[in-house]
């Protein structure tokens, strides 16, 4: 591991060098911003599908279906990493093989096609035994994760494609942050409200999954129609086999992010998965989803208007080290929130806001680097394996939220004796379990944040792409 991480230090300079090289000779601010911000628009969509299961999946199986957590946690595992790796590796190849014949834009059409049907067909559990409701979870969220490959791997990739300027990419990252919060406004904050309004019984959580559905298609469907005009460059050759694809990893750089990534995204889906259980039994709240709805609604307001305040910071300080203030701000957050209990709302509104703000830091700047990272590879070799980056990126990231979401948050819930059967009847948990949920919550997702923040600051030079002193 120490010589692995050695040999990440010596070739990470290097590479993010080279970037910077390059930069001053590319032709700057080519796209309308009209075009950026319906084009980030798209993210709206991806955002709905990441968070449906990672905040309201969990939660729904076993409060309200009645699978103890760890099996319900199982039955999304599987899927989301096995069938969702699959999916992304595929979509990356197939989307880079067929540049010529289905333009990477397309793609979008075809998530836009299927997304409403995922979606309810996800969370429209039948009433029968436990075993055959896990084969169905199991059966309907492959189809989902096959859907979400279907647009996320090539939205993402074509935002390599769409600009050729390190700084005018992060502009663009700006919007697909911004639209982050309308998403997680609409998701996150909008249909727990309406679930809870409709009686938060199983009929009310696939109404909501309906709405989230239709939303997510017309994203779709506005993002596909902002670039189906906008050149892109044609690669000079392709070497689009699956040693290609995951020839992707021999970049230092793009290792250091995927490493990074990954202790994050574990870190966001035990934190996300665990919010409505904190809310509920920590809290001592009976309206939780309500409550639900009202701090996410706060944390996307905010992600939604301070994605500029984040692209000046990078400017100024360098990419590393926006990266590192965002993700510490959301330690401390998290820390504080975490240990609040049954302390006055208001302040829990208040982290709510922080949240938004540092995790909108984070995000953004993650982001800009790997676009970087996409852009300087197509330059360096002509080949334009973006849909591969996209592919390996997405993995990491779904399975980190998987793993997070689901194994880690419903071990820990079940290390701590959380009783699924109780809650259907609503009777308080012991000590140990409430206590559990405030780890799940806080303590265990500071620790990996900070994990991920110390991997960027020692790999990732101060000043990498677009920093200033280049």
């Amino acid at each position: 591991m120490a010589k692995y991480f050695a040999g990440l230090h010596i070739f990470a300079p290097k590479f993010f060098r080279g970037v910077s090289m390059y930069a001053p000779r590319l032709t700057r601010h080519l796209l309308p911003t009209h075009t950026k911000a319906l084009y980030g628009f798209g993210n709206v969509g991806n955002q709905l599908f990441r968070d449906a299961p990672m905040i309201l999946l969990l939660f729904y199986l076993t409060s309200i279906v009645g699978i103890p957590p760890a099996i319900a946690g199982a039955a999304i595992f599987v899927p989301k990493v096995v069938v969702g790796a699959l999916s992304d590796f595929t979509i990356g190849v197939v989307s880079d093989r067929n540049l010529y014949r289905f333009a990477r834009r397309n793609w979008l059409l075809v998530g836009a096609c299927l997304a409403p049907f995922a979606m309810i067909a996800t969370f429209f559990v039948p009433d029968v035994t436990m075993s055959l409701q896990v084969t169905y979870v199991i059966g309907a969220f492959s189809f989902y994760m096959i859907t979400f490959a279907s647009f996320s791997v090539p939205f993402l990739a074509h935002f390599s494609e769409i600009s050729s300027d390190p700084q005018e990419r992060t502009v663009l990252m700006a919007w697909k942050h911004a639209w982050t919060g309308a998403g997680l406004l609409l998701g996150s904050a909008l249909v727990p409200w309406l679930i809870h309004e409709l009686g938060a019984d199983r009929s009310a959580y696939v109404s909501g999954a309906a709405l989230l559905g239709g939303i997510a298609a017309i994203s779709l469907v506005t993002a596909w129609n902002a670039v189906r005009k906008v050149p892109v460059s044609v690669p000079l050759e392709r070497d689009l086999s699956l040693r290609g694809l995951l020839s992707t990893l021999r970049f230092g750089p793009f290792r250091i992010l995927c490493l990074s990534a990954a202790a994050m995204t574990i870190a966001a889906g035990t934190c996300s998965a665990a919010m409505a259980f904190f809310i509920t039994y920590n809290m001592g709240r009976s309206d939780a989803l309500v409550q639900l709805g009202i701090l996410v609604a706060i944390a996307g307001g905010v992600v939604m208007v301070v994605s500029p305040f984040w692209v000046m910071m990078a400017r100024i300080m360098g990419k590393r080290n926006a990266y590192v203030l965002g993700a510490m701000g959301h330690v401390a957050t998290i820390l504080i929130w975490s240990n609040l209990g049954t302390g006055p709302i208001w302040v829990t509104y208040v982290c709510s806001g922080f949240i938004g703000l540092f995790n909108s830091g984070w995000g953004l700047v993650a982001l800009s680097l790997l676009t970087d990272a996409m852009a300087q590879a197509r330059e360096e070799t002509g080949r334009d394996t973006a849909g591969s980056f996209a592919a390996i990126w997405s993995i990491v990231e779904k399975a980190g939220i998987a793993l997070g979401g689901t194994l880690v948050a419903s071990s820990i819930l079940a290390l701590g004796g959380f009783d699924s059967a109780a809650a259907r009847r609503g009777i308080a948990q012991s000590v140990e379990a409430v206590d559990a949920i405030r780890y799940a919550f806080g303590i265990v997702p500071a620790a990996l944040m900070v994990v991920a923040a110390f991997i960027i600051w020692r790999f990732v030079p101060a000043r990498a792409n677009g920093g200033p002193g280049q």
